[in-house]
């Protein structure tokens, strides 16, 4: 098998491409603006925010030459202000730029001696002029402009876009690979899936949404491989199940048709048994095909479900008689703790759930056995467990008994009749009611079925009431 060859979707690697190209704009954007809105209150705090402190310090150091000339030093140092200061007729007083600035005009001078500051914007250079002292009679005046920022290197703005092009291509096919490669991988799986490959998963574990689409899909097609497996098993199981019948009835009829009327007479009792097997086994596959349609919400479905009112009471000795008919050699003991709620059910259907749980319990116990039904009012509505002291049923076992047609102990299973459907009717009957119904078994112990069922309306959740005395509080049959 060739290796894989990654191929890049062009429409994915142009969208995120673009996408890359419209976030380094809007970067660039976002950088200039903010920059002009930092910059701007800084390119304002210039020699006119600084002159009222530079005042302050210089007035007091005209007469004193050294000082003023170390003051003005240091201002264009570490201020890069270039200062020149001179008396009012003109005299050069101190200045940290060479030559000076020149001496004010006349008009200028005049200005200056009524409004005390000038700031001249007009210039190339922004200069301000300022009266020394800031108040009362002028003695000298400073002339200040801020040393204007070196210019940086000229830039080459065709190699920045081609670098910023290159980069962003880049982080594209990087970006669009992860992306890529696991869409590809889904799309390869589903191809393979839908051509009846049902083996087939994706094996994507990642941490993102990707992630959770691949773990969907394969759950879904672990759904949908089950499902058709189940199917596969229904039919072959159920063809098998009618072949034996049907063949023993065949060598019946063909004994009876050769004449020989006894081996006929003989053959009509398992004829009569094949029939009923027969029988039984058709009504078990349509009710839990019925059960199956009412509970997937499919149009124009008809629930099986023929709601009356049961007494809990009736229901356990139609069941309890029943299980005493057929099942002679085992001792069946029920206990019934006062008062039981009534239930708002299909009785026939109830009843069959309960009468295969009960058969069950026979089947898989050896006569001379106790089997137990008990029933108890529980905050749901009902409660009923099935108890035997049978084989049991091993832990890995245990998840499948619910699985038409499993049988878990296969040994024995033509044996002990019954074709795998009694666990399976029994849930769907038990879920159409809006009950559960679980199983606990130890290999060599035994196994334990409960029933929950809610109450019929009005009773359900209603606290159940305490018995007077012991005598009333439970009813026990043997």
């Amino acid at each position: 098998m060739s290796p894989r060859r990654f191929r890049l979707p062009s429409s994915l690697l142009l969208r995120i491409y673009l996408v890359g190209i419209a976030q380094f704009v809007l970067i660039v954007t976002v950088v200039i603006t903010t920059r002009d809105l930092v910059s701007e209150p800084n390119q304002r705090r210039g020699p006119e925010q600084f002159m009222s402190y530079f005042v302050l310090e210089w007035s007091p150091l005209v007469t004193q030459p050294e000082a003023l000339q170390s003051a003005l030093d240091r201002a264009e140092q570490y201020l890069g202000q270039h200062v020149t200061i001179r008396s009012m007729d003109g005299q050069l007083l101190a200045s940290n730029i060479s030559p000076p600035f020149e001496p004010l005009s006349s008009a200028t001078l005049e200005q200056l001696s009524l409004q005390h500051f000038i700031n001249d914007r007009e210039r190339e250079h922004h200069r301000v002029i300022a009266t020394l002292p800031k108040d009362g009679p002028p003695v000298a005046y400073a002339v200040i402009v801020q040393k204007p920022p070196p210019h940086p290197p000229p830039l080459n703005f065709t190699v920045i876009i081609g670098l910023v092009l290159g980069c962003t291509a880049i982080t594209s096919v990087a970006f669009a690979r992860t992306l890529a490669v696991p869409l590809q991988r889904l799309a390869e799986v589903a191809r393979s899936f839908g051509k009846g490959m049902l083996d087939v998963r994706t094996g994507l574990r990642r941490r993102d949404e990707l992630g959770q689409v691949a773990v969907a899909f394969d759950e879904m097609a672990e759904r949908i491989t089950h499902l058709l497996r189940s199917q596969k098993e229904l039919i072959a199981n159920i063809s098998h199940e009618l072949r034996t019948p049907l063949a023993r009835i065949r060598v019946a009829l063909d004994l009876a048709s050769e004449g020989d009327a006894e081996l006929a007479r003989e053959s009509l009792a398992d004829i009569t048994t094949d029939l009923s097997e027969l029988e039984r086994l058709v009504s078990d596959v349509l009710t839990a095909a019925k059960l199956d349609l009412a509970t997937g919400d499919i149009p124009g479905a008809t629930p099986p479900l023929r709601r009356e009112r049961v007494e809990t009471h009736d229901l356990l000795d139609k069941a309890a008689a029943r299980f005493r008919t057929t099942r002679p050699g085992h001792h069946l003991e029920v206990s019934a703790e006062e008062p039981l709620p009534t239930l708002d059910a299909d009785p026939m259907l109830l009843r069959r759930a309960l009468d295969n749980l009960l058969d069950n319990a026979g089947k898989y116990s050896e006569s001379g056995t106790t089997v137990r039904l008990r029933a108890r009012a529980s905050e749901s509505g009902l409660s009923i467990e099935v108890a035997d002291e049978g084989i049991g049923v091993d832990a890995s076992d245990l998840p499948h008994l619910f699985t038409p047609f499993f049988r878990s102990d296969r040994s024995r299973a033509r044996t002990t009749g019954g074709v795998g459907l009694g666990l399976a009717l029994a849930r769907r009957i038990i879920a159409a009611h809006g009950g559960t119904i679980t199983l606990e078994s130890q290999p060599g112990v035994g196994t334990t079925a409960r029933i929950s069922l809610p109450a019929a309306s009005g009773l359900q959740g209603s606290a159940p009431q305490q018995p007077d005395s012991p005598k009333e509080g439970a009813r026990h049959l043997s």
